[in-house]
């Protein structure tokens, strides 16, 4: 018997080997592109529906004690509950700034999702830059209770200019909230 008779690779050994090798090979792969995950949407945070759900009560309860308008001469009485609800709102603005936003078609189609949703109840539509639209909402309702805010101190508020900015700031929170509860279908 020859050298090479005696060192011949095995007929059964290397299709043993080649199953080895292709099963290693091919669970390397799934181990690899599992690891490497791709984020289709924001992390949904039951944190952030339950902050917004409990912001917007301390809204309402503002809106509600003004409601029958204010006057300036009182605006001591109120400066609390404003810094309060305005500070809470804007810690909340910064915890949904903080979770990142990835941009594909997945987040499209939520986005598309909520704007139907939104389109059947009439109020306005959102759009998404690098900003999650629920952080763009809380912003504008900042921005109406610092409006809401300064007004009052200046002067004190109406019943009508209450009734106004309880407007925006329903629209603000309906699109918060939406999008949010959106996240977790």
């Amino acid at each position: 018997m020859s050298y090479f008779e005696m060192n011949k690779p095995n007929a059964a050994i290397e299709k043993k080997i080649s199953g080895w090798f292709s099963r290693t090979v091919l669970l390397s792969f799934v181990f690899f592109f599992t690891g490497c995950a791709v984020s289709l949407a924001p992390k949904y945070e039951q944190k952030i529906v339950d902050d917004l759900s409990a912001s917007a009560t301390d809204v309402y309860q503002l809106l509600s004690a003004a409601s029958a308008g204010t006057s300036k001469s009182d605006f001591d009485k109120r400066q609390e509950n404003y810094d309060k609800v305005i500070g809470k709102l804007e810690a909340l603005q910064l915890q949904i700034n903080a979770r990142p936003i990835p941009k594909n078609k997945t987040v499209d189609k939520i986005i598309d999702k909520v704007n139907g949703s939104l389109q059947k109840k009439g109020t306005t539509l959102i759009s998404v830059k690098d900003t999650a639209p629920s952080a763009i909402a809380v912003k504008n309702i900042i921005a109406n209770l610092t409006k809401m805010k300064e007004v009052d101190k200046a002067q004190g508020v109406t019943q009508g200019e209450v009734k106004a900015f309880k407007g925006f700031i329903d629209i603000f929170f309906d699109q918060a909230l939406t999008y949010e509860r959106y996240l977790n279908s």
